[in-house]
């Protein structure tokens, strides 16, 4: 076996690789539709005084929402139950407004696209996601 050759190419690979990142750890970029925005924290609560309809839901998992709480009457569909989250969302007023989060914003993003696709008219992303609304000394359930 020709070592300098076999340890060149094991540096041109290693190289290659960290210069393209990790395989399979970097999430496929997501396209929200023009309709979607964001809400920062701070203004969640003046929304809501003036929405009362919003609807607030939380697509974290079970066991991050008994660890670190979550915002008070928010209803709880699991991103990660799949089919099972999408129908339960399927079953809401679709003309109501929402405010999605997850904990920084990925899982938010996806069940935004997924809820426009349904027919929802008025979908809101928590600006940083759950992270962003304990930062900014918001209030969360007990």
């Amino acid at each position: 076996m020709n070592l300098p050759l076999f340890f060149g190419f094991l540096a041109l690979t290693t190289s290659l690789c960290a210069q393209s990142g990790p395989v399979g750890l970097t999430p496929p970029a997501v396209v929200l539709p023009s309709e979607v925005r964001f809400i920062e924290p701070a203004d969640v609560q003046r929304y809501l005084v003036e929405h009362t309809d919003t609807v607030i839901i939380d697509v974290r998992t079970e066991e991050e929402r008994a660890a670190r709480s979550y915002v008070l009457n928010s209803l709880h569909h699991d991103f990660f139950h799949g089919q099972k989250a999408l129908d339960a969302i399927a079953q809401l007023d679709k003309t109501k407004p929402c405010i999605v989060y997850c904990a920084i914003g990925g899982r938010a993003k996806r069940m935004a696209v997924e809820m426009h696709a349904m027919g929802f008219k008025n979908i809101m992303l928590l600006k940083g996601g759950f992270d962003a609304w304990t930062a900014s000394g918001q209030p969360i359930a007990k």
